[in-house]
């Protein structure tokens, strides 16, 4: 391939990757210094419509309640549980650690699944 070839190619695959990049940011001045395309006309559309918006859960009032619901609720399901089988929870070694820890991971899982069902149907 000759270099003409290779700076006809270039010149090309810029001017789709500029037009592309100019047609994604209407209206907020994406070729602003580039001379290689046309300017963007600002259509007046925005892509903030209230129909199309996405609830965020990031917020530290969410992630604050996330925490607390799940971990009381851990609590309240493991403190059942191990009443229900307190049993099981007195032995030597293994028969002892075992149980123990599947109170433990059992109820934070149950306690967290709740807690993001929980916050799923108040925000809905």
């Amino acid at each position: 391939m000759s270099d003409r070839d290779k700076q006809n190619k270039y010149n090309q695959q810029s001017n789709i990757s500029n037009s592309l990049y100019a047609r994604v940011n209407v209206g907020q001045d994406a070729n602003k210094n580039s001379l290689d395309s046309a300017e963007p006309v600002h259509t007046g559309g925005s892509m903030n419509n209230d129909d199309e918006r996405v609830n965020d859960n990031s917020t530290f009032t969410h992630t604050l309640l996330f925490y607390v619901i799940g971990l009381l609720t851990s609590a309240i399901v493991g403190f059942g549980v191990f009443k229900l089988f307190q049993n099981y929870f007195y032995g030597v070694g293994l028969n002892q650690a075992l149980p123990s820890f599947l109170l433990i991971s059992g109820s934070l899982l149950i306690g967290f699944t709740i807690s993001a069902v929980v916050l799923k149907k108040i925000i809905k």
